[in-house]
């Protein structure tokens, strides 16, 4: 039987003598931790923010009411997420702010149910270096020098 699933549970006599209190009833499984990531993970980056957004797991495994995501992120060369976050069920974006300009950076969000956070779906992103002194020159139809 899978977690958060109803199912209709019929009882018989085989011998026509024993006696069932109904003939059909419905009960439905208790929830699970999620078995599947969220879906579709992308992210907006800039120099110093990206916007994560994503869909739910797949209905079959959602086990149960989604109740929050959990963000997390970290310098891809950092060996733990020091930065975590719980968001409402109902969320599926979030914007990370202060992130330092051209650095890597690994993003994981997991969904919740009242059980537990499930599997993550993880992303890299590289925020977008700032350039100063920008020039252009020698533009061509094929060729275009830019220094900095």
């Amino acid at each position: 039987l899978s977690p958060y699933v109803t199912y209709t549970v019929e009882c018989t006599s085989s011998n026509g003598e024993d006696s069932c209190n109904s003939n059909m009833d419905t009960i439905r499984m208790l929830s699970a931790v999620p078995s599947g990531p969220p879906l579709s993970v992308m992210a907006d980056t800039s120099s110093t923010s990206t916007t994560l957004r994503w869909d739910p797991p797949t209905e079959r495994d959602r086990n149960g009411e989604i109740t929050g995501y959990v963000v997390k992120y970290k310098r891809t060369t950092s060996t733990s997420y020091n930065n975590e976050l719980v968001l409402q069920g109902s969320e599926n974006s979030y914007t990370i702010t202060d992130l330092m300009e051209g650095n890597e950076y690994t993003l994981s969000v997991g969904a919740m149910t009242v059980n537990g956070t499930g599997p993550n779906a993880t992303i890299v992103i590289t925020t977008v270096p700032i350039v100063e002194n920008l020039r252009v020159s020698k533009v061509t139809a094929r060729t275009i020098n830019i220094t900095w």
